[in-house]
């Protein structure tokens, strides 16, 4: 099925190729440029594939670098091109909060593809996860975990912290998050403290428990945060 998939997505992403080939002989066209037509032709191929697989960081962004492309020689309406890529974020991070299913918890926890959301499980107490352009759920193990790098730019990763034990001495999360959203779900009786840089960024915590008894393990998170969104939920 994702060899049949690869080959209609190949197969359309050349053939608009070719259309765009010959629509740059078109008077219109001619100020655009080559470069600029080959970037139109990529744009489209990564439009084709983030709407297959409901990425719509790839989609929104795709049409908002297009549209910065194409507004002269079409002389369409004049926006900022960092405006267009703001609303192209703003629209992702809404459509990811709208539409997106999160894997079912009790589920079998893997590596797969659920509504195109990339499940894995991970066995490191010193976890490396980066996502770009994708949806990704990630479920931490480990008897010891010290220290963790989660990275995601242009799309949205979840972490799940209930399996995994923490070092007596704590463990310190590093979170670069840009143009994305990541959402933690961390165990009740932790005690999480926030040290993230925001950037017009925001870090949302849901929780209306108590404070954490004493001695009960922290977990400290360090990073930035540009144009994205840190949440933690309390499972």
């Amino acid at each position: 099925m994702k060899h049949r998939h690869n080959n209609w997505f190949w197969g359309v992403f050349f053939v608009l190729a070719a259309v765009f080939v010959v629509a740059s002989q078109v008077t219109s066209f001619t100020q655009i440029g080559f470069w600029s037509i080959l970037a139109a032709v990529l744009l489209a191929a990564v439009f084709i594939q983030s709407l297959i697989h409901l990425n719509y960081f790839g989609v929104f962004l795709s049409l908002a670098l297009g549209y910065v492309i194409f507004q002269i020689p079409l002389r369409l309406f004049f926006i900022s091109p960092w405006l267009l890529i703001l609303a192209a974020v703003l629209l992702s991070i809404g459509f990811y909060s709208l539409f997106h299913r999160r894997p079912k918890y009790a589920g079998c926890r893997r590596r797969d593809n659920d509504n195109y959301r990339t499940v894995e499980e991970i066995d490191d107490n010193n976890p490396y996860v980066k996502v770009t352009f994708g949806s990704s759920s990630k479920y931490l193990h480990g008897d010891s975990l010290k220290t963790g790098q989660f990275y995601c730019s242009f799309g949205a990763l979840e972490v799940y912290f209930d399996q995994v034990h923490l070092d007596p001495d704590g463990a310190e999360i590093f979170i670069d998050c840009s143009f994305g959203a990541v959402t933690l779900f961390v165990p009740k009786t932790w005690r999480v403290v926030d040290r993230l840089h925001s950037n017009l960024g925001s870090v949302k915590d849901e929780s209306s428990r108590s404070a954490a008894a004493d001695g009960a393990p922290v977990l400290t998170l360090t990073g930035n945060i540009s144009l994205g969104a840190v949440e933690l939920q309390y499972v």
